[in-house]
């Protein structure tokens, strides 16, 4: 791998830090918060393995690190999975992330929630953003269009610059589903969105043995887009986020 920038070296030791399918040691747990001064949090719940009815989910590789890293470079709260998971927080209800999450919302003046996934390399887009149809964001789901898109991710662009808008992961959940956007806008009345990042825009180097895209590996061009990307986006929902 070429020489890296230095922030792309932080993702990386950032994201080393995480126990993707290691159990969080006795009587502590799998989540961790870093406090932040912007009034937005970005949250990563899938940042590690996690079970889901019954069956152990692969962690989306990189969102617990980017998320640390976009709140270092922002000043945004950030809550993450750090540590192997035996409940699936964007599916069960009353689960200790989400419980986690309320307090922080509670404490802090907080007035927008971005949750970061991750999905497959062989998905036709590179960004996916879930606002529920719009009900999780009311007023500022343009907002965030105009953000990406002036970032270079747009919905009539194609490969990894093409952004999808609540068709592939609208975060809608269902009966027996609730996603973190759901239940921050939901239960909590929080504006809130979902944003699936592709494999081949995250994964820098591979830090997790058995990972079912082993062979992907993302341009780090393409990644310090990404991160440009967040970047000016986090900025646009904490100015905007209180209207």
């Amino acid at each position: 791998m070429a020489q890296l920038s230095a922030r792309l070296e932080r993702l990386i030791a950032l994201e080393s830090q995480i126990a993707h399918k290691t159990p969080p040691p006795a009587g502590e747990m799998e989540f961790a918060c870093q406090p932040g001064t912007l009034p937005l949090l970005i949250s990563a719940p899938h940042g590690a393995a996690h079970w889901r009815q019954g069956k152990e989910k692969e962690e989306d590789e990189y969102t617990s690190g980017l998320a640390r890293l976009l709140g270092e470079l922002t000043g945004a709260h950030v809550l993450y999975a750090r540590c192997q998971s035996n409940t699936d927080p964007n599916f069960y209800r009353g689960v200790p992330y989400k419980q986690r999450l309320a307090e922080i919302l509670d404490e802090a003046p907080v007035h927008f929630v971005l949750d970061l996934h991750g999905c497959a390399p062989r998905r036709e887009f590179g960004l996916a953003l879930g606002t529920m149809k719009g009900r999780s964001c009311p007023g500022m789901r343009e907002q965030i269009l105009d953000s990406l898109c002036a970032n270079g991710f747009h919905p009539q662009a194609k490969g990894l610059r093409s952004l999808d808008v609540d068709k592939a992961f609208p975060a809608l959940g269902k009966k027996d589903r609730e996603t973190v956007t759901g239940f921050v806008w939901g239960t909590l009345g929080v504006p809130a969105a979902q944003l699936e990042i592709n494999a081949k825009l995250r994964i820098l180097k591979r830090l997790s043995p058995g990972e079912a895209h082993e062979n992907t590996l993302a341009d780090p061009w393409d990644v310090e887009q990404v991160i440009d990307a967040l970047c000016s986006l986090v900025f646009r929902l904490a100015r905007d986020g209180r209207a």
